[in-house]
């Protein structure tokens, strides 16, 4: 078999991260399952691998709450509030200071770790304050159920949340299934709760979160921290590690948006859709430095990944997209289209170049109304096929509209993996159920 033809017996569902973005997620997993809750969605996988704002993602699913209902969560203004609850101003003396002196390159903590604790446990109130290790067989019980009332075998599920060990430098793994192979020795018993590992997953420093989570004697930043705010190479390690025949496995790896936006001065392209070229110094660098761990970086795992479940290579531009892959990505790109009339580069239809630079430019921890109104407005209009899906791998360049034909297509751009959120889809669909 092929690495990505025909159904995957071993399904991975993998959450990036993404704070408010996390919604995109919710909405996508609305689409593929629709009308399902929690417990009937984790039914079709047997590994969730999440980082950050997909680790809350992931903890609502086992909580129970529809794909829906997460969406609700995030579109409440109440609970980005208690997401990200803002420190009194004499807390963040680092932002003001930094702030005054340049606005867009203010540094420092801003948001309450404690308060992001105390939201978590209060809308995980069932499963929340239960360990990984007691929810493990909790949560298979009643997906076995919902297995078992389609007709299916029962097969067991795993949880696994990436978090980053504050005191020992280290990335952890905190797994529902404490006797994964792939864990170190000794297999410690795993005594964070829900709660506990979706707050460790998701608490961002230098310019978010006040202090590390703290608990079981530890101290733990964001998962991103690792290099994996993309955690789809985690998941796949873990399910080779299990014993899971590399041809067996399928991934659907859902992003929270990632922005590809031409360099400053790029022929034939506006200067409003470009990227102005990054300033140096100690401040913007240490700007620069915070944002790595949820830029670009982390998506070459989904490449990696994609080659270690014997995913073939296109042999020139000619034969791209290459589509025979057992990992489907699904993430919007934020970047220019081509008006396939003129040939002419430009935002995506209905978007001013207003809105499009607030959206490239937004921080995950948006939380005013009218900026998460343009994150779902970005999610609808790609799953509409209006804006770019995010490829396995990419064209690096930039081509100039005098290059191409009037008629030019940005197909090619997608070397391996889906251009279109419609195409995506269709290959999952086919993955997952044959």
């Amino acid at each position: 078999m092929e690495a990505g033809s025909g159904r995957k017996p071993f399904c991975i569902l993998s959450l990036d991260g993404g704070g408010t973005f996390a919604l995109i997620q919710a909405k996508v997993l609305d689409d593929l399952y629709p009308g399902e809750d929690g417990h009937q969605v984790l039914s079709h996988f047997d590994l969730v691998s999440a980082c950050s704002g997909g680790a809350i993602v992931a903890a609502a699913l086992v909580e129970g709450y529809s794909p829906r209902e997460i969406f609700g969560l995030f579109d409440n203004p109440v609970n980005r509030k208690a997401l990200f609850g803002r420190l009194p101003w004499y807390r963040t003396p680092l932002q003001l200071l930094t702030g005054a002196f340049s606005p867009s390159n203010a540094v420092g903590r801003r948001f309450s770790t404690a308060g992001k604790l105390e939201f978590l446990r209060r809308i995980l109130p069932r499963m929340g304050n239960t360990s990984l290790q007691d929810l493990h067989e909790i949560l298979n019980d009643r997906v076995a159920c919902v297995q078992s009332q389609r007709g299916e075998t029962s097969r067991p599920i795993s949880v696994l949340v990436v978090t980053y060990d504050f005191d020992r430098d280290r990335a952890r793994m905190m797994r529902s299934n404490v006797n994964s192979p792939a864990a170190s020795f000794p297999h410690r018993q795993q005594c964070a709760t829900l709660a506990e590992a979706a707050h460790a997953s998701s608490t961002a420093p230098i310019n978010w979160f006040d202090k590390p989570a703290e608990f079981d004697g530890c101290r733990f930043w964001d998962g991103a921290m690792t290099g994996y705010n993309n955690p789809v190479l985690a998941g796949v390690v873990e399910a080779i590690a299990m014993g899971v025949p590399r041809n067996d496995i399928g991934v659907l790896s859902l992003g929270t948006s990632t922005v590809f936006l031409p360099e400053s001065g790029t022929e034939g392209i506006p200067r409003a859709l470009c990227r102005p070229r990054s300033r140096t110094g100690f401040l913007p660098e240490l700007v620069k430095v915070g944002k790595t761990i949820i830029a670009d970086p982390p998506d070459a795992h989904t490449f990696i990944a994609h080659l270690m479940l014997d995913g073939g290579l296109p042999p020139n531009v000619s034969c791209c997209p290459h589509t025979d892959t057992a990992i489907v990505r699904m993430n919007p790109v934020i970047q220019p289209v081509i008006d396939q009339a003129t040939g002419a580069w430009r935002v995506p239809a209905g978007w001013s170049v207003d809105e499009f630079r607030r959206i490239a430019e937004m921080d995950i921890s948006a939380t005013r109304q009218e900026d998460v109104e343009l994150i779902k407005r970005l999610c609808d209009g790609w799953l509409r096929d209006d804006w770019h899906n995010q490829p396995i791998r990419g064209c690096g360049a930039w081509v100039s509209p005098s290059a191409q034909a009037p008629t030019a297509s940005t197909d090619h751009w997608c070397e391996i993996g889906h251009r279109w959120y419609s195409d995506a889809r269709a290959a999952w669909s086919t993955l997952s159920t044959g």
